[in-house]
């Protein structure tokens, strides 16, 4: 077992809000209530500040302190699907948060905001689960 780095477990904990924010923009959109914007909103620009922030620590010489991981293929195949699936998620992001504002803007519904959430939704809680898991075997088990 590795030390965990700090930056690792801020994100690991910070995150865990933004899907209680996720589930309730999802549902209450789901259920017309105009709450969902602001909750929704909050987990994205909370998430994109945090994922983007962490990829960059990483790419730019986190994990210095010795903390590293020893890399194996597993591993590599692992990061290269998680970060893959992170990229696909913040740009789902950044499009539902666009065509939100657009439609809040307008006053007019689009149909690509509600195609779009479910798929966000789906891919966003996979890669929050394999991130978390991924923390757990690798800093707490």
């Amino acid at each position: 077992m590795t030390v965990a780095p700090l930056a690792s477990t801020i994100v690991a904990v910070g995150l865990i809000p933004v899907a209680f924010f996720f589930v309730h923009a999802f549902l209450s959109g789901r259920g017309k209530q105009r709450i969902h914007s602001v909750t929704g909103a909050l987990a994205i620009t909370w998430d994109l500040t945090m994922s983007i922030g962490y990829m960059l620590y990483r790419s730019f010489g986190g994990a210095v302190d010795g903390s590293a991981i020893q890399l194996t293929p597993v591993l590599d195949v692992y990061f290269g699907i998680h970060g893959a699936v992170a990229v696909v998620v913040m740009a789902l992001e950044i499009a539902v948060l666009g065509i939100g504002i657009t439609m809040i803007r307008r006053k007019a519904p689009n149909i690509w905001h509600r195609k779009l959430t479910k798929v966000l939704f789906g891919i966003w809680w996979f890669a929050f689960l394999s991130g978390e898991l991924f923390y757990l075997i690798m800093y707490v088990f």
